[in-house]
């Protein structure tokens, strides 16, 4: 048995301890090596497969695109493809999960397509904030006083007209506020 050796530095996997072929291995391995290097350097390199599908194959593969107009749970959507100029650019979507409500313009949203089939998997989410009160008292008071007068010259008499106005009012307790965070979708 032949030994052959490399050491390539602290990164090399064997640890310093080299890498032992039989002699006919070894042979083989030049033989592959001269091949290469007396072969044509204008033909492009060795390829192996890449892990991502392309797009007519199978896998799983995310897209960004947009849509407008409201999407119902259990219903399909054609929605077109951002950054994508060449047709087709447009794919028929299902929609699994929630509805979502009617915008005021186009929204972004990712898809991912299993197989054959495209799938929504994501839209705008934002947070909002909300108050919540435990305690209330409705209060009145007053909003207008109107006063007048008169005054009857036969008989000396002043007569004063007074009107109050009130209104009411719902006052939160301080001491009983909370406040949550949700999320919701985001809809311009």
């Amino acid at each position: 048995m032949a030994r052959q050796s490399a050491n390539n530095g602290a990164n090399q996997a064997a640890a310093g301890k080299g890498v032992t072929f039989t002699r006919q291995a070894a042979q083989r391995i030049a033989k592959v090596v001269r091949a290469v290097e007396g072969g044509n350097r204008n033909q492009p390199g060795i390829v192996f497969d890449h892990p991502m599908p392309s797009s007519g194959g199978g896998g799983i593969m995310f897209r960004v695109a947009t849509f407008t107009g409201s999407w119902g749970i259990n219903s399909s959507k054609t929605v077109t493809f951002v950054n994508q100029t060449n047709t087709p650019n447009t794919a028929s979507v299902s929609n699994l999960y929630f509805d979502y409500p009617e915008p005021s313009s186009s929204v972004t949203c990712g898809i991912a397509k299993e197989g054959t089939a495209w799938y929504l998997i994501d839209v705008p989410i934002e947070y909002a904030t909300a108050v919540f009160a435990e305690e209330t008292n409705l209060t009145s008071f007053v909003t207008n006083i109107d006063i007048s007068a008169s005054l009857n010259t036969t008989n000396c008499a002043i007569t004063v007209n007074k009107t109050v106005t009130t209104g009411e009012a719902v006052f939160i307790v301080p001491e009983s506020t909370f406040t949550a965070q949700f999320l919701t979708f985001k809809v311009d």
